[in-house]
């Protein structure tokens, strides 16, 4: 058994510098950035705080990174860390969301330059931080949910010029996050590639 694991393994890797041979982005590749978007609260609670909260100022804004595997040049293997702070504040009252995930992935190129679809499962959480006087001081992380993720991206660095090249992408996240509600997430991202 484990003379076979091992042929295996060996086999693996081999395939894996066979194919990188040909292709024209290297085997592993790093990618990081920055990203804005739009949630949708699935619970009630929630959505009646964001309404009822006569904010100052809103930001939401986040970051995220990712290691790809590229055996060939029409697909990718992708495994990252995203988070996405929704921050809302007057004064000292503040709703704040802070939206975690890890999402484990693969993206398709079909021909058309860098342009590629995704689609990851993604397992993560939501922190909450709020501070208002009708609800006082609440700080808690929702149940962890495992969700999807699609995207569509476009990969300046896939036509092999430059691998520094960014890419820019759209992305929509479904999370569960307990009790049959789903946040919705609608994300804008751009990305370094190295």
């Amino acid at each position: 058994m484990r003379k076979s694991v091992l042929k295996s393994m060996c086999l693996a890797i081999f395939m894996l510098c066979v194919t990188n041979i040909f292709a024209e982005e290297r085997l592993i590749t790093f990618s990081a950035g920055i990203s804005t978007g739009i949630p949708f609260y699935g619970s009630e609670s929630v959505s009646e705080m964001k309404v009822n909260f006569d904010n100052d100022a809103r930001v939401i804004i986040g970051t995220l990174a990712s290691i790809n595997i590229n055996p060939i040049e029409q697909f990718t293997f992708f495994i990252g860390a995203n988070t996405l702070g929704d921050f809302s504040w007057k004064g000292e009252q503040h709703l704040n969301f802070l939206h975690t995930d890890f999402p484990v992935g693969a993206k398709v190129y079909p021909g058309l330059g860098g342009l590629n679809l995704g689609l990851a499962y993604t397992l993560g959480f939501r922190a909450d931080f709020i501070k208002t006087e009708y609800s006082g001081h609440i700080n808690r992380v929702e149940a962890w949910g495992n969700g999807f993720r699609f995207h569509l991206e476009y990969n300046f660095a896939h036509s092999g010029q430059s691998q520094y090249l960014p890419s820019i992408g759209l992305a929509w996240n479904l999370m569960p996050r307990g009790n049959s509600n789903y946040d919705n997430i609608i994300m804008l991202y751009v990305m370094a590639n190295f």
